[in-house]
């Protein structure tokens, strides 16, 4: 009992020391993440992206069970966060095959599902915090956890009952609103079963000397957003260092008015890698244009990123470009631009002057232009194509270049 009491008093000085320097302590979890000793569970995240440590129970009683046992709580989680490591206070008295399981559920009472596990083999013997190590899992509002560690050798366990405070417990992702082990024990197995039954009373007094450790979900977080401009043609360039379930990007343009929806780029979903992304906007007229992304999340939330100023603007002459590929086999695009709205006419004809084909007749906006010529029905050889231009300012042009077919 002496021993009992000094290996408490001991924790809780330590407690005290990590509480005392400005809060905060090194994560065995993540060495480089600030990592807050928080034994009040309503005490609310100082800061995003902190690392919260919350402990359940209060060292008063002592259990020794044997064979395969767990011990643990049940959350329902109102704010959506990351479980990040998981931990119990025991003193195993041999070597243990552990396992730390997190099961979900739609009801408090009903059928949970096993969603995240962890073996840790050759755990103890001997007293202390017993961790799971680093875990990734993401906690959905509105759900219901199971969370505890099961062992297979005799241990003794601490709780808070029959002194326990009111339930629910307060908890950064929610609440604690009763105990595994108490009044409803799991099927345990090695490896744990696919689902429990869960029949619990609401308010059973009991906290395991429990560890929960949370951290903030990670955001879809956008590390550059920029674009390149080529003719009458925007590419828009964006990368992510992190991304939380994310559907994807909406592309968006104004021109001087609302923004629309001009394409869809597919997420990542939740991954820890940086990614990159592009989408082009072509055949654009002159003038100044706003772009835009628009992430949306797989639950249908969404989120605006800062906005682009692009000027697109018009061409200083006539031209008519080379086309490209050249030979070609069997099309190719011919480019050109315009000053002005024209009226245009665009023709192929071959080494007798004879028109093959004529690709364009008819009015053409100003801008940069291009059309795509299929030769597929003409025979190998070379060929002229011609670009008469009428503009509406009465100006004229006209420009021949040659391209040869091979087959």
């Amino acid at each position: 009992m002496h021993t009992k009491l000094f290996t408490f008093l001991f924790i809780s000085l330590i407690l005290l020391c990590c509480i005392s320097v400005s809060g905060q302590s090194t994560s065995m979890v993540d060495k480089n993440a600030t990592f807050v000793v928080n034994p009040n569970p309503d005490v609310p995240n100082p800061n995003s992206d902190v690392v919260i440590e919350e402990i359940f129970g209060l060292n008063q009683n002592t259990f020794g069970p044997s064979g395969l046992r767990g011990r643990g709580n049940i959350f329902l989680c109102t704010t959506p966060r990351k479980l990040v490591e998981h931990r119990l206070y025991l003193n195993l008295t041999g070597a243990a095959n552990m396992w730390f399981v997190v099961y979900e559920g739609t009801a408090l009472n009903g059928i949970y599902n096993l969603v995240h596990s962890i073996n840790v083999p050759n755990q103890g013997p001997g007293e202390g915090w017993y961790s799971s190590g680093a875990i990734d899992f993401d906690f959905q509002a509105g759900m219901y956890y199971a969370i505890y560690p099961q062992w297979d050798v005799n241990a003794n366990y601490y709780t808070e009952n029959p002194v326990a405070p009111p339930y629910p417990i307060p908890a950064s992702f929610g609440e604690l609103v009763t105990g595994v082990g108490w009044d409803w024990a799991p099927t345990y197995g090695d490896p744990p079963p696919a689902t429990q039954t869960v029949t619990v009373a609401a308010t059973v007094p009991v906290a395991y000397y429990q560890t929960i450790v949370t951290d903030d979900l990670v955001p879809v977080e956008l590390t550059s957003f920029t674009y390149n401009l080529d003719g009458n043609s925007v590419t828009l360039n964006w990368n992510t260092s992190t991304e939380t379930n994310n559907l994807g990007f909406e592309a968006q343009r104004s021109n001087n008015g609302e923004f629309k929806t001009i394409g869809f780029v597919d997420g990542y979903g939740t991954t820890t890698e940086s990614h990159s992304y592009s989408f082009v906007d072509s055949d654009l007229q002159p003038g100044v244009y706003s772009y835009r992304l628009k992430q949306v999340d797989m639950d249908g939330t969404v989120k605006y990123y800062d906005e682009l100023i692009v000027e697109v603007e018009a061409p200083v002459e006539y031209a008519l470009q080379q086309n490209y590929p050249n030979p070609f086999n069997p099309s190719t695009k011919i480019a050109y631009s315009l000053a002005v709205d024209s009226r245009v006419t665009l023709t192929v004809y071959n080494l007798l002057g004879e028109t093959v084909a004529t690709l364009i007749n008819g009015n053409v906006s100003a801008g940069e232009q291009d059309f795509t010529f299929d030769a597929s029905g003409l025979n190998s050889g070379v060929y002229f194509y011609r670009l008469n231009v009428l503009g509406v300012d009465g100006n004229e042009f006209t420009s021949i270049k040659k391209m040869m077919l091979t087959k």
